[in-house]
């Protein structure tokens, strides 16, 4: 369950954005995100830094060096869709756990021109990246001894043992993806979901097209903070 503090977060996010360093980087990607089509993003370091605008693929916004430049300490952050409207992915929502903001991420969205922001409990987080964290190690360590030994029967046998565990692992990623988008949509947690870093229209992509869900869902609040 989201605490008070957690709480607290979603009625000072739309505030924050309005500062004048965050709110100039805001402009910064909702133009550059019309123009060139592809997702923008940056980051509110806990100190107060704003990061640099980083710019992203069309589907996809990779922030690695805005996270490292806040040594992954990260209030907010924020990043766009080109060709959808502002509403957090099933991916958007996995990013949010696995980074853990502790404000909030935001999406802006060129379709409805507006902003949400949202956020994952701790609750959510304690959870689950611990196991995340530990699959992850696992198949690191199966590929560096697959890659350090030279008997063929060893390597078959690394090779078998490190997709027995990928799979298991994205099972995992399934089961978060599923209690993530449950929150605000709970009768999605039976359907057919799909994998969170795939764009696959799904029953989640659906039911945000027939209404979008605001407010505090168990683990997972959802801030319409409206227009730039």
């Amino acid at each position: 369950m989201l605490s008070t503090k957690e709480l607290s977060y979603e009625q000072e996010v739309c505030n924050i954005l309005k500062e004048t360093t965050i709110r100039q980087r805001l402009e910064e990607v909702k133009e550059r995100t019309k123009v060139t089509g592809r997702e923008h993003g940056f980051n509110v370091c806990s100190d107060g830094r704003v990061t640099k605008v980083i710019e992203g693929s069309y589907t996809y916004s990779d922030l690695t060096k805005a996270n490292e430049e806040c040594n992954y300490q990260i209030d907010i952050q924020v990043h766009s869709h080109p060709d959808y409207d502002a509403y957090p992915s099933r991916g958007d929502l996995m990013e949010d756990l696995n980074i853990s903001t502790r404000i909030a991420s935001c999406v802006y969205g060129v379709r409805n021109d507006k902003v949400t922001c949202y956020r994952t409990s701790d609750e959510l987080r304690n959870k689950y990246i611990p196991l995340i964290d530990k699959y992850i190690n696992e198949l690191n360590e199966i590929h560096r001894k697959y890659d350090n030994t030279t008997d063929q029967k060893e390597k078959d046998k690394l090779y078998e043992e490190w997709f027995q565990k990928y799979d298991k692992f994205e099972d995992i990623l399934m089961d978060v993806t599923k209690e993530l988008v449950s929150n605000a949509y709970p009768e999605l947690k039976e359907r057919s979901i799909a994998h969170p870093y795939k764009h696959i229209p799904d029953s989640y992509d659906l039911a945000i097209e027939k209404e979008k869900h605001f407010g505090n869902f168990r683990d997972v609040w959802i801030k319409d903070c409206g227009k730039i």
